[in-house]
């Protein structure tokens, strides 16, 4: 990234960022519709609420990974813009183990909480089956999510954003053709909308190791040694968009709760 090039060019630059950003945004917004739209034709209104019912820990997941990777991503910008780039690359490195760390434990603990959230919601019969049969296999694609999403700031972060976007534009492609194939085409049901997202997310994960593994020009992976003082100090920025994901999660949860217990799965 040249530096002189952004301060020559505020404006333009900001918008050279924010659009394709902006554009993946939506894409990854369009792929919550088109799961919605399979899920509802071909699984039914059970399908729709159990996959509502697990909203908060997609929202858990987004929390824990935006706090680190946030956090993180700023720290590695103020020593690359300090000309440290060895600094920079540890500071890269240590943020991807952390946020693969903290995503996997975050995958542990949910499913050893998913009975008892279950029971709290009063999800019984099919919609209970379908929780369990989606988000079963959606925690190994949220933990690929989280680590894609950290990815992708750096590579943000190093003045291509334009590639993190055309991932983006391939994972959705390739999930709403995978969604048709395990739905429309083949009776897979609810498990197959969960595997289109993994098989996608796991797309974008090859392609995304092919940038660092042969496109980088800032962040390159390696070793590092750990510093907890770092460790502090990315929690500690990424700590607002934790708090603002997980309010949001909560609220979900509070708001699944109160329909489930008066209205039901038609709700």
């Amino acid at each position: 990234m040249d530096l002189e090039k952004i301060k020559q060019n505020t404006i333009g630059m900001i918008l050279q960022f924010s659009i394709p950003a902006i554009i993946a945004m939506v894409l990854t917004s369009l792929i919550t519709v088109v799961d919605g739209f399979f899920i509802g034709n071909f699984v039914g209104e059970e399908g729709i609420a159990a996959v509502n019912l697990g909203l908060p820990i997609i929202y858990l997941f987004l929390s824990i990974g935006l706090m680190v990777s946030v956090g993180g991503v700023a720290i590695a910008g103020m020593k690359f813009g300090a000309g440290n780039l060895a600094a920079c690359n540890q500071v890269f490195r240590q943020t991807i183990a952390t946020t693969v760390v903290f995503s996997v434990l975050t995958g542990i603990v949910v499913a050893l909480f998913f009975e008892p959230m279950l029971n709290i919601l009063g999800a019984k019969g099919l919609v209970r089956e379908y929780f369990q049969a989606y988000y079963g296999i959606l925690l190994f694609e949220l933990i690929v999510m989280v680590v894609n999403s950290s990815f992708g700031m750096f590579i943000r972060g190093e003045g291509n954003p334009q590639f993190y976007m055309k991932v983006n534009i391939v994972s959705v492609l390739t999930n709403i053709v995978l969604d048709y194939v395990f739905a429309a085409r083949f009776p897979f049901g609810i498990a197959g909308i969960a595997i289109a997202s993994l098989l996608s997310a796991l797309l974008s994960f090859v392609l995304i190791l092919y940038f660092f593994l042969k496109k980088t020009k800032v962040y390159h992976l390696g070793t590092f040694s750990f510093s907890g003082s770092l460790l502090k100090r990315t929690l500690l920025n990424g700590s607002s968009e934790f708090i603002g994901e997980m309010s949001t999660g909560i609220a979900m949860f509070a708001y699944n709760f109160v329909i489930m217990r008066k209205i039901g799965v038609d709700g």
